[in-house]
């Protein structure tokens, strides 16, 4: 008995590592995650990848990718996406403080740069 069951908890481990390999993978641009989206069959199914892809690319500092799926989202499959807009505002945030850091840089290596 304890070897059957040694072998079905294996088994199950096996197969949950299996299939949490086969799921849907980080894209590398906002255009590759839209036109994987494309081939799902339901708006609701695009929309939640698209926002899960979104994501991953927001947590990468992919702030402009992840802009153009919010942006996709929000024009395409579901105007009123809660997520998309809070995302949209995260990102475009996030692109404002990246923006305003490379300019305080170049006034540190630049004494009277934009006064």
């Amino acid at each position: 008995m304890g070897k059957v069951l040694f072998s079905v908890v294996a088994l199950g481990l096996v197969f949950g590592l299996v299939l949490a390999g086969c799921g849907p993978k980080k894209t590398t641009s906002s255009n590759e995650a839209i036109e994987t989206a494309k081939s799902m069959e339901t708006l609701e199914e695009k929309a939640n990848y698209l926002i899960g892809q979104a994501k991953a690319l927001y947590n990468s500092k992919e702030f402009q990718e992840a802009v153009d799926i919010a942006q996709y989202i929000l024009r395409y499959l579901d105007k009123d996406s809660l997520k998309a807009k809070d995302l949209l505002e995260k990102a475009k945030n996030a692109l404002v403080s990246q923006a305003q850091g490379a300019v305080e840089d170049v006034k540190k290596k630049l004494p009277g740069f934009g006064k």
